[in-house]
């Protein structure tokens, strides 16, 4: 099977044997600039969502940037990849952007918008998607790929999964995850924002790009494979690390030379192959998102009970009493 095939059938007519691990086989390898826009659109689902003309239709409603998120999108504008000719001053991809975000929020007015969303809209603006391709992507990543509730306020799914890759560092990195724990540094601090942003704040673009070839094709999963990958390779310098604030600096620091996509993909899915499950994965984070959502109800509890409390009045102290009889 080659790219030039896959494009002329389509992804839609590959089946679920032999064919479709040859095509997945094909993704980790890379899929070449000429067909990534297209391939994309595929297997994200894009395509399957698109509703003709319904993209315009969100931007001719009134009073666009009068909508509740404006605010918050308007400061996250700027700051996408300001060193990018397309983001930077003068570049027409801060309105590109605007138009996306806005819209998202008027198509998922429960979800609106949260920081995070506009690096992956930037993102498939950089590949040269168009500006309503983009939406359609975006769209069906935060439908389809992440879970429903990965962008709410409470951002319930993305702590469940940090405490997965926690429990997954222990048993794959014994030595790493004591590490961590002797020099009391917090591993959700660093790789947060690395789910939430599916790697777009910390790696270089080439290699984001082939992840994000693998993300659309097998899924969340790659996202925990890509973690683990990037902290198994670096683990012998990160041990290194003498205190807390050196492992914090180092961790910031040690994604944004990772050239070599090829050996970040053999790694993930090659190396580790024997460590990760994605079915014992699943299992973890429905056990997990299940204890958030306890911890979450039980902290509104806690909340409303001190509430209550501060409302009722108190009793007349006794001098209030004897005041009150004479």
């Amino acid at each position: 099977m080659y790219w030039t095939s896959v494009c002329l059938i389509g992804i839609a007519t590959i089946g679920k044997g032999s064919d479709w691990e040859e095509f997945r086989d094909l993704a980790r390898g890379g899929i070449p600039v000429a067909y990534r826009n297209k391939i994309w659109q595929e297997t994200s689902g894009a395509l399957d969502m698109r509703l003709p003309g319904y993209y315009k239709e969100l931007l001719s409603r009134q009073s666009l940037e009068s909508c509740q998120c404006w605010s918050d999108i308007k400061m996250d504008l700027h700051r996408t990849f300001p060193t990018n000719v397309l983001f930077g001053p003068g570049g027409h991809g801060i309105d590109k952007l605007k138009n996306i975000l806005l819209a998202y929020s008027l198509h998922n007015p429960t979800v609106g918008y949260c920081q995070g969303m506009n690096l992956l809209a930037g993102t498939l603006l950089l590949t040269n998607h168009s500006e309503e391709e983009a939406f359609w992507i975006l769209t069906s990543m935060l439908g389809r790929h992440l879970p429903e509730d990965y962008f709410t306020q409470q951002l319930l799914s993305p702590q469940a999964d940090q405490r997965v890759l926690k429990e997954l560092v222990q048993e794959i990195m014994p030595r790493l995850s004591l590490h961590f724990q002797e020099m009391h540094v917090d591993l959700t601090a660093v790789t947060f924002s690395w789910f939430l942003t599916l790697f777009t704040d910390c790696l270089p673009v080439e290699t984001l790009l082939r992840v994000w070839d693998v993300f659309f094709v097998e899924g969340m999963i790659v996202v925990f494979k890509i973690a683990l990958a990037i902290l198994w390779m670096n683990e012998k310098d990160i041990l290194k690390c003498r205190n807390g604030a050196a492992v914090y600096c180092f961790m910031k620091q040690m994604t944004l030379t990772m050239h070599q996509a090829d050996k970040l993909i053999k790694v993930a899915f090659v190396t580790l192959k024997s460590y990760i499950h994605p079915e014992k994965i699943e299992a973890k984070r429905q056990r997990y998102q299940k204890l958030v959502r306890q911890e979450l109800i039980q902290e509104q509890q806690m909340l409303k009970m001190k509430t209550f409390t501060c409302t009722i009045p108190s009793s007349p102290t006794s001098a209030t009493k004897n005041a009150a009889r004479s």
